[in-house]
């Protein structure tokens, strides 16, 4: 009698995990759990154009650009560019310093942060790491 009352009760935990766990991957998640709101700065390499576009929209496009390129790849192509026309739309940053506001392509400056801008060296990450250990 002790064993079926222990069955019974694995049974009903393993049951309410399978639904928990179904509920939750039906919920939003990856690409549809990003707010429209959102956006992200691109460059193209083509005709050197930055714009913001939705990061919905960019992580949708990238995923299509992966699926359609050949296997094997790593990383999607660029992505076609809103101004030009062709295939050459990469992540790119905008400078926060109120000075500078250049638009360049994420890790422009090699091995440093991917937010550095190469005309007048600032990162927004680095400030904001700064601040917080209370350094100038």
């Amino acid at each position: 009698m002790k064993n079926t009352i222990y069955a019974v009760v694995i049974a009903v935990c393993i049951v309410g995990a399978v639904v928990v766990f179904v509920v939750g991957r039906r919920g939003s998640s990856g690409v549809g759990a990003i707010a429209d709101s959102e956006m992200v700065w691109v460059k193209c390499t083509r005709c050197n154009q930055g714009y913001e576009m939705g990061l919905r929209q960019y992580y949708k496009e990238s995923q299509e650009k992966l699926q359609a390129s050949p296997s094997g790849m790593m990383m999607a192509p660029p992505l076609t560019c809103q101004q030009c026309g062709k295939d050459g739309i990469v992540r790119a940053h905008k400078c926060e310093n109120e000075k500078c506001g250049e638009i360049f392509r994420a890790g422009s400056v090699p091995n440093d942060f991917e937010d550095r801008c190469p005309k007048c060296k600032h990162s927004a990450t680095e400030a904001k790491r700064k601040a917080s250990l209370g350094q100038q």
